[in-house]
């Protein structure tokens, strides 16, 4: 009788197609664990007296002096006219105020 050969493994397109989706998965899913755990260990360890130490000091904030423009109307003038463009109009919205003398 004949024995019948035995051929050297081979691996055939669709097994090896499977091994390497196996690998890609594999990869995504540690990618995806390790950015898990960098991300966590990154929140635990920003807490304000470590920021603080580490930022530098900012300097103060000095107070800012507003400038009127020589076009601006005045808080009198302003006055004298939302009492002239708001008499007769319901007392709501911007002639709040203004409606009686």
């Amino acid at each position: 009788m004949m024995q019948s050969q035995r051929t050297p493994h081979h691996t055939t397109p669709h097994t090896l197609h499977q091994s390497l989706l196996a690998l890609l998965a594999a990869g995504i899913a540690l990618t995806l664990l390790t950015g898990v755990g960098v991300a966590q260990a990154k929140g635990s360890t920003d807490d304000k007296t470590h920021v603080a130490k580490t930022s530098p000091r900012k300097k103060s904030v000095s107070k800012v002096t507003y400038q009127r423009s020589t076009s601006e109307e005045t808080a009198a003038e302003r006055d004298r006219r939302m009492f002239r463009e708001c008499r007769g109009l319901h007392n709501a919205g911007a002639c709040r105020g203004y409606t009686r003398k």
